[in-house]
């Protein structure tokens, strides 16, 4: 009886699916008020959401009861670590604009993220150097969160982390100078190196990270000066960083002593609730230039913090030089946002990116179905997404001209051979619809075409000569033809003839059945 009363709780959640009345993302009715729903004992319900839980129906978090979750009916999709180095061609800026120009889509689109609740003018100058005191007080506490033991003196604060990231470039190394860069990773991190006239080499990391061995290789053989990490769920592929990558790099780092910049701008968007480690929690020499921070795409609505450790001295004078001071109304909706009990909390907006997460997965699978599949993600702002075959150009272009602020093309952010099959779509999009109807006849167009090419490409083949040449191999074929059937009716007549001179003259004996019938009887 107790089986078939926890059974209830589940027939009812997936006749509530069934009717669209929760989707994914959704958050589930508390204990108790299902409990007096369903005219069940607590414990009943309880053990009845413990059922789902397990088969990955939904999924419980800290203080914030139980949600939805997307059930994905095709296969993940699969990430494999690089074999061989890749370098990046040189092209300037061209790179760079082509990647600002998605900025939207890197960013989050909530409007009222950072949003400074100060009316008065003086809140909204400018404060020089790192920044009040008080804010950067909240960036240290949130930081020990991500095992990061800095003191608040050491903090500086910004209202750009490129900005910051550009600087740390520009002082440590110069132009020409090979930098190893941890891909898939922030398009900007690439674009702006190549700006600058770094030389960029790129690794590519898998489920469980990248080659280690290719890694010393080429530290050793390439004359690397600078190392940038993405951290934690970064931007597109929404890992979670092993420890045990984290220490390899660690004693990477140690022997070789050079310096490394950690970009950080995900680690708040964790889905599930945990403790988790960062590079730069396990830096024990100060090598890492840690650049972290939240990104808005409304103005003046994004913040970012940057730990110099060991190069403090060498940076200082570049991050005032930048000018890159929040104002005091900045500094304040800063404050506020890393307040865990706050409203606009980053814990609250990590909980609503990944409901909506969910939500996105699942609308785009259901109208893409097993043309498209996902990396499996455990956290960020987007999700990296491979087509089953490579949009063609013109429609990646029409669909860029409505979804830029949506999507990145995936030639933007890796760069193996299979990068065209990929694509980012930020999950803080609020309705998804548009884009996933749109990628659906862009992919189904694209299918005709391809089928209707073989077809055209058979018939262009053929020149006028061809013609000239099919038409006499047809006349020749038509007089064998013609030939063929003469011999087949002269043939056919040559019987009639020989019956009609047989008639007339034999040249041997007429057979006379009676002869066989006579010498069978007698012998």
């Amino acid at each position: 009886m107790a089986d078939f009363l926890y059974k209830g709780v589940v027939d009812w959640f997936l006749y509530q699916m069934s009717q669209e009345a929760i989707v994914p993302g959704d958050k589930m009715p508390s204990l108790r008020a299902l409990s007096k729903q369903l005219s069940l004992s607590l414990n009943t319900v309880i053990h009845g959401y413990e059922l789902l839980s397990e088969d990955g129906w939904i999924e419980s978090r800290p203080k914030s009861g139980y949600f939805v979750c997307h059930r994905s009916e095709t296969k993940p999709a699969l990430l494999l670590a690089g074999d061989s180095l890749r370098e990046l061609t040189n092209d300037g800026t061209k790179p760079a604009w082509s990647c600002l120009a998605h900025r939207g889509a890197l960013v989050d689109q909530s409007e009222a993220f950072l949003n400074s609740v100060s009316r008065q003018e003086e809140d909204h100058l400018p404060v020089l150097g790192k920044g009040h005191l008080a804010a950067r007080e909240a960036v240290s506490e949130h930081l020990k969160g991500l095992g990061i033991k800095a003191h608040a003196s050491h903090l500086w604060l910004g209202y750009s982390p490129l900005a910051m990231f550009t600087q740390t470039v520009q002082t440590l190394t110069q132009r020409g100078d090979n930098v190893l860069v941890l891909t898939p990773c922030d398009p900007r991190i690439t674009t702006t190196l190549q700006s600058l006239g770094r030389q960029v080499i790129t690794l590519t990391a898998g489920e469980r990270g990248v080659d280690l061995d290719l890694a010393i290789r080429c530290l050793r053989d390439k004359s690397i000066r600078l190392i940038v990490l993405p951290g934690q769920f970064s931007f597109p592929t929404g890992q979670l960083v092993s420890n045990l990558s984290l220490r390899r790099w660690l004693a990477i780092i140690e022997e070789t002593k050079l310096p490394v910049i950690e970009w950080d701008l995900c680690s708040h968007l964790a889905y599930r609730a945990g403790s988790m480690m960062t590079y730069k929690s396990l830096d024990s020499s100060d090598h890492i230039v840690y650049i972290g921070g939240v990104e808005s795409k409304g103005v003046d609505r994004s913040a970012s913090w940057c730990l110099p450790g060991k190069h403090q001295a060498l940076l200082e004078g570049a991050f005032l030089g930048a000018d890159m001071a929040l104002s005091n109304a900045q500094q304040a909706a800063l404050s506020d946002a890393l307040q865990p009990n706050s409203k606009r909390s980053l814990t609250r907006r990590a909980r609503d990116v990944w409901a909506n997460s969910e939500r996105v997965k699942a609308h785009l699978e259901a109208r893409l179905g097993e043309k498209v599949s996902f990396a499996a993600s455990k956290g960020g702002m987007s999700l990296w997404m491979r087509l089953s075959k490579p949009l063609e150009v013109s429609s990646m272009t029409a669909l860029l001209a409505s979804f830029r602020h949506a999507i990145v093309p995936g030639a933007l952010v890796s760069h193996e051979a299979d990068a065209s099959n990929w694509l980012v779509v930020n999950v803080t999009l609020d309705d998804v619809e548009p884009l996933a109807k749109a990628l659906a006849d862009h992919l189904t167009d694209d299918e005709v075409e391809s089928e209707a090419e073989p077809v055209k490409e058979a018939m262009s083949e053929e020149s006028p000569e061809d013609y000239e040449q099919t038409e006499t191999e047809s006349v020749a074929e038509n007089q064998k033809t013609e030939e063929l059937v003469d011999v087949i009716e002269s043939d056919l007549a040559q019987p009639e003839k020989e019956e009609k001179k047989s008639r007339h003259t034999t040249s041997e004996p007429l057979y006379n059945p009676m002869l066989d019938l006579i010498n069978h009887d007698f012998g």
